[in-house]
């Protein structure tokens, strides 16, 4: 606030903010969109088996290559189409090589909501990381 009130004695038209409206909408929707995922994401995480979420999340990988190439024009190179798939097979192995089950007096629709919650997460947060960047 200092700063503030040296600046209005040099110049009366200072503006308390220097952000522009744009970007400061902008980076609320982003941050907005942040919180919405990791409330869906905390949600889908606690109604499965560690095997099956980080299966789930591990396809997050492809959600953000998908959504670079559309939103900001990424070019996909074969190196970073081979190292989404890699890392998408990574976590698949991790998934297959756990003992996790479905967790005790869950029913399936809880455990169905909590896939589609988690896949949710996946998706939105495959769309955040382009949109930061556009």
């Amino acid at each position: 606030q200092q700063h503030f009130h040296r600046s209005r004695r040099h110049d009366p038209a200072a503006k308390l903010f220097k952000i522009k409206p744009f970007l400061f909408l902008a980076s609320a929707a982003v941050g907005l969109l942040t919180g919405l995922n990791d409330c869906i994401y905390a949600y889908g995480v606690a109604r499965l088996p560690v095997s099956t979420s980080s299966l789930i999340i591990a396809s997050q990988l492809v959600f953000t290559a998908a959504f670079a190439y559309l939103l900001v024009k990424q070019k996909l190179t074969s190196h970073s189409v081979i190292a989404v798939i890699l890392l998408t097979i990574g976590g698949a192995v991790l998934a297959f090589h756990t003992s996790g089950d479905r967790p005790k007096g869950e029913n399936s629709k809880e455990y169905l909501v909590g896939f589609l919650m988690t896949l949710g997460a996946a998706v939105l947060y495959g769309f955040i990381l382009p949109l930061m960047e556009l």
